[in-house]
């Protein structure tokens, strides 16, 4: 139960970096989805 006591004294210190781990994440799966994209019309254009 010692986990818990922390996890409520700590709230705002959790939710601050669960909030950043999740944009974080997302601008770096956004940012590989472009690449993918970019990458793969560049080969397109080869091709013709």
């Amino acid at each position: 139960m010692k986990n818990s006591n922390w996890i409520r004294k700590n709230w705002l210190l959790v939710a601050g970096i669960s909030f950043t781990g999740i944009h974080l994440g997302t601008y770096l799966i956004q940012r590989a989805a472009k690449q993918s994209v970019k990458s793969q019309s560049e080969g397109k254009q080869e091709f013709e």
